[in-house]
């Protein structure tokens, strides 16, 4: 009887063993922050698809690499729904009663917005442990994703040294300024630089839409930075405003274009932001998602890989990798902050740009 016994509870023992062994969620080691795996832990996400409203390009490409494939060995998978931030934005005001998307990735005007006309959720810790590491300016109406710096994208052999804001209203570069489409962070951007040195700020058009339009004409009006810097080896455009991380990208592979972050009156901070939409269909995979994306792993990949300045302040970067981007909150808290009044007049602005600049 007592071999019968201990049998049966061998037996026992190893289906129990086999059942936790044949579990994918639980039997892979978790190489995540201690916050992370904790979420991870015995997650199964039922073969639900969860939706991500994200940039493509090497934005895509870090996530398909670092966070897709940890959702799909929880029994999970994504759709990557790639676009514009406005194009995201419209898609979560056009579903509010009944969201299609779980993450939206949008800019922090467009976060605040979001999160005081409740499409999206409020952040927390409780919700993302995550939010808890972030720098305090990322943690302003958002989930803070990245940090990146609008300066002056330049020909270095038509300066004499860094240019200054100021410096490109000189006479001799009349006509070579370009500036990217608009609206978009740049382009709003540099429309803010203009109101500063006319004596207002982002809120005063007034003042700034006179100042911008003393640099016309407007050589280009650019989409890209391939299109941007074409122009510039030509010879037909001398400089741009233009956010640091992307103008690294092509330093590293060798462009003949250099960077200057400008005092008068500074460079302007921008951060892309995470959204979890309010009411997501799969809210739990969201979070998930959140956490990850937050995560010191993916945070140090995108600075590594695309320049983005990381959030979270668990991050240390060596030397070198942080001499690349915008790091540590002393050096985000340096830039200016525009306000969300661009973002509150869109319609206005856009069309004033169009009337007083755009057109010849």
């Amino acid at each position: 009887m007592k071999k019968f016994s201990m049998f049966l509870l061998l037996f026992v023992l190893l289906c129990v063993a086999s059942t936790v062994i044949a579990s994918p969620a639980e039997a892979a080691d978790c190489n995540w922050d201690e916050a992370t795996c904790e979420i991870l832990d015995g997650a199964d996400f039922g073969g639900r698809t969860m939706v991500v409203g994200v940039w493509g390009g090497t934005i895509e490409e870090i996530y398909r690499k670092y966070i897709i494939p940890e959702i799909e060995a929880h029994n999970g998978k994504v759709e990557m729904l790639l676009g514009g931030t406005s194009d995201r934005v419209a898609k979560v005001y056009a579903e509010r009663e009944n969201p299609t998307m779980d993450i939206a990735y949008t800019n922090m005007f467009e976060s605040a917005k979001g999160i005081k006309e409740g499409v999206f959720e409020v952040p927390s810790a409780d919700a993302v442990p995550a939010y808890a590491d972030l720098y305090d300016v990322a943690k302003i109406d958002a989930y803070g994703m990245s940090f990146a710096a609008l300066g002056i994208a330049y020909k270095p052999e038509a300066f004499e040294g860094e240019p200054d804001w100021p410096d490109l209203w000189k006479p001799e570069y009349k006509g070579k300024i370009a500036m990217s489409t608009f609206p978009g962070s740049d382009s709003e951007g540099f429309l803010t630089i203009a109101g500063y040195l006319a004596g207002g700020d982002d809120t005063t058009p007034d003042l700034a839409f006179p100042k911008l339009a003393e640099l016309k004409p407007i050589p280009l009006f650019f989409a890209n930075l391939d299109e941007l810097f074409m122009m510039m080896d030509k010879g037909d455009v001398v400089a741009a405003a233009v956010f640091d991380s992307y103008t690294r990208t092509y330093i590293e592979q060798g462009a003949n274009v250099k960077f200057s972050y400008p005092k008068t009156p500074g460079a302007i901070v921008t951060m892309d932001t995470l959204c979890i939409v309010n009411n997501a269909p799969n809210r739990d995979m969201a979070i998930a998602w959140a956490q990850m994306s937050l995560s010191p792993i993916v945070q140090e990949a995108f600075a590594r890989e695309i320049y983005f300045g990381p959030t979270n302040s668990k991050l240390v970067l060596d030397e070198e990798a942080a001499s690349k981007v915008i790091y540590g909150e002393e050096q985000a808290n340096s830039l200016i902050r525009m306000s969300t009044y661009m973002t509150d007049h869109r319609d206005e602005i856009v069309e004033r740009f169009n009337r007083e600049i755009a057109e010849d």
